[in-house]
């Protein structure tokens, strides 16, 4: 056993997926007790395989983070216990792709099987979006899925909250308008996807979506223009801006691109200060909306978050709520919630689109507001 997990450490993704595929069936569970938690982020392994071993890690990196008692290991608490929170909702089953050693720690949960999956999104998060809000980031995720699975999109399918990279804070920072964020993350996004595309080999290859918000936007951009990662549809929200370098959708290695901004999203502009608006005809993006649609009572999306609304937040009994102490506040506050839409809130225009965007190669008549 232990020469196995000693000769798959060097060797390429593809090596592992045929050295993994060449296992006995009755080896494999020796062979996954052997291998050591850092295994989780090995490419080519089966993810259930890694799920297993990356649930491992998180509940020993969790113990020992609760034992120091310095502001890095607080937050990394937080991000840990986010993280389990996210996997703890079991329909579909929910799968720990992987998970850094980083303070705070990298992470990405799939909505459904990936080793199976017929069609698999990512999602990449913008400015603000860490892993200490992994259980919102997962939500919608998960609001994705469902919201396919209405339009067509194959049964066997998988989202992925994807926090695989460190993006900018939102405003008053202007980070957001630097592009070190996104050059650092895209290496990583095509990393993760070349992951999977190597575990599944080419006869197994599922229909390939990236479903990107805020800065989310120019990493993922930045990925998709430099390797052609089989990209059936991008699309993008809220957008930060594409960089200069990359001159039009075409550019981006996918069937089709796709854009949508709300009126009343009042950031997206910050990011934008040095960067292509996608939504400029001359980027050849196509349009869709995310400001409502009546006819299929559909919500508009009321700022730049990508989600608002969840169990927990939407009850005026939640501690959110009740730790406000003036009642008429309280309730003020709590209808302007209830309010408010991000653009992967569910009954959202956004959200129709983004499904109807993925759910099948190209599906433009399907969209709401398509404009070129």
């Amino acid at each position: 056993m232990q020469e196995w997990v000693d000769a798959v450490r060097s060797a390429t993704p593809e090596q592992v997926a045929e050295e993994w595929s060449a296992l006995p069936a009755e080896v494999r569970p020796h062979v996954t007790a052997a291998l050591p938690v850092v295994a989780g982020n090995l490419d080519g392994l089966p993810y259930r395989v890694r799920d297993r071993l990356n649930r491992r890690a998180l509940a020993q990196r969790l113990e020992l983070m609760k034992k120091r008692n310095d502001e890095a290991a607080r937050t990394a608490v937080k991000a840990y216990e986010a993280i389990a929170g996210a996997l703890r909702p079991r329909s579909p089953r929910r799968y720990l792709m992987s998970l850094t050693g980083d303070l705070p720690p990298l992470a990405a949960i799939s909505v459904g099987d990936p080793d199976a999956a017929d069609m698999v999104t990512w999602q990449v998060p913008g400015m603000g979006t860490y892993s200490t809000d992994m259980k919102l980031w997962a939500l919608a995720a998960q609001n994705v899925w469902d919201v396919q699975g209405t339009v067509g999109a194959p049964k066997k399918r998988a989202v992925i909250a994807w926090m695989g990279y460190t993006p900018p804070p939102p405003p008053p920072s202007i980070e957001a308008s630097r592009g070190e964020y996104a050059r650092a993350g895209a290496p990583n996004l095509i990393r993760d996807m070349t992951g999977l595309a190597s575990s599944r080999g080419t006869r197994d290859a599922p229909i390939v979506n990236v479903v990107a918000h805020s800065y989310g936007t120019t990493t993922a951009a930045n990925a998709l223009a430099r390797a052609d990662l089989g990209v059936n549809a991008f699309v993008m929200l809220g957008s930060a801006g594409i960089e200069t370098s990359i001159p039009r959708a075409s550019d981006l290695h996918a069937r089709a691109v796709y854009v949508s901004e709300a009126r009343k999203d009042g950031l997206a502009g910050w990011g934008r200060l040095s960067r292509t608006d996608p939504r400029a005809p001359r980027f050849g993006a196509i349009q869709f909306g995310s400001d409502g649609y009546a006819k299929q009572r559909l919500r508009a999306v009321t700022g730049h978050a990508p989600i608002l609304h969840s169990a927990w937040n939407d009850k005026i009994t939640s501690s959110v709520w009740t730790n406000i102490v003036n009642m008429v506040d309280r309730i003020a506050k709590y209808w302007q919630h209830r309010n408010s839409f991000g653009y992967l809130d569910r009954k959202t225009e956004s959200l129709a689109n983004v499904a109807s965007a993925t759910a099948e190669p190209a599906t433009k008549r399907a969209l709401t507001d398509v404009r070129r």
